[in-house]
């Protein structure tokens, strides 16, 4: 679930009734209709299909259509709506954080190459940050050009990337807990990660990720390449 759509999913869900109906049918081992809410949730079917429609225009909801069990035939009447929970994880944090994504690189390190996981974890690093950079690459950048589709890219990411004369600070750190447990392991992978970035951006004739943040920031900086 995108960013935006995981703060429309938290305003959805912000309204307590809306919030209870959801718990319903999450908490249900089956899909549920509109009535069975209702009575579930001490309300009118009315509101209860105002509130599931809700959560179903959130992304939060899907939808089935079945009979009544035993029913079926002429005269079984109209298969009833049913409604499921999707399988997004809802996860919104400020500044942004993405923990699962140092968990899924280290874990599948590990996996792969239990004697250099530290390497491969690098090697992923750089390569998921390549692909990151392609989705912005441009085949005619100036160092403007450069440090613009670069910005755009970190900031997808939650680097929240500001221009400071000749660099880019980062001034939010998407592993920010997990560097404070291992910083000599992470924010390497953090520096080849946006070297990444810029390599798939085409960027590198231009700029290169360096050590040397401070904080508040993030431990890397995106300077001039020398």
């Amino acid at each position: 679930m995108s960013t935006n759509a995981g703060w429309n999913a938290v305003e959805v869900l912000a309204e307590p009734t809306r919030r209870r109906v959801y718990d319903i049918v999450r908490g249900s081992t089956e899909p549920l209709t509109r009535e069975q809410v209702a009575q579930a949730a001490d309300v009118s079917s009315r509101l209860a299909t105002f509130h599931l429609e809700r959560l179903l225009n959130a992304g939060l909801l899907s939808v089935s259509f079945a009979r009544p069990q035993g029913r079926a035939g002429p005269g079984a009447g109209r298969p009833a709506k049913r409604y499921a929970p999707t399988p997004h994880q809802l996860e919104v944090t400020v500044p942004p954080r993405r923990y699962n994504f140092v968990a899924r690189l280290l874990a599948s390190a590990i996996d792969t190459a239990p004697g250099d996981a530290r390497a491969e974890a690098a090697r992923r690093a750089a390569i998921e940050g390549q692909q990151l950079g392609a989705l912005h690459r441009n085949s005619r950048l100036t160092r403007a050009g450069a440090f613009r589709a670069v910005h755009h890219a970190l900031a997808s990411f939650g680097f929240e990337p500001h221009r400071d004369a000749d660099r880019l600070r980062l001034r939010n750190c998407p592993f920010h807990d997990v560097v404070d447990v291992a910083p000599t392991l992470v924010c390497p992978l953090n520096r080849d990660f946006v070297a990444g970035v810029i390599d798939g951006i085409g960027a590198g004739a231009h700029l290169q990720a360096c050590g040397g943040g401070r904080e508040p920031d993030c431990c890397v900086v995106v300077t001039i390449s020398e």
